[in-house]
């Protein structure tokens, strides 16, 4: 059974040149899995212990792609 951490972000506390939108992106590329925000906007978050994070390469066109759009 995998075990989880969890995490919190108060949404209310977010500096004002800084987007809660992009805040809870960064978390994500942490590993971090929103699950909720609440009625007072707390963003609650899990990732599961001993994860490594997985960060997407780049998505490459295949040659049959490359040749069409040409």
């Amino acid at each position: 059974m995998p075990e989880w951490e969890y995490n919190r972000i108060n949404l209310n506390e977010v500096p004002r040149r800084t987007d809660d939108i992009d805040m809870l992106n960064d978390a994500g590329k942490e590993g971090w899995e929103l699950v909720t925000i609440t009625t007072n906007n707390i963003a609650l978050l899990k990732r599961q212990i001993g994860e490594p994070v997985r960060v997407p390469a780049p998505r490459r066109k295949s040659a049959a792609t490359r040749t069409q759009e040409t």
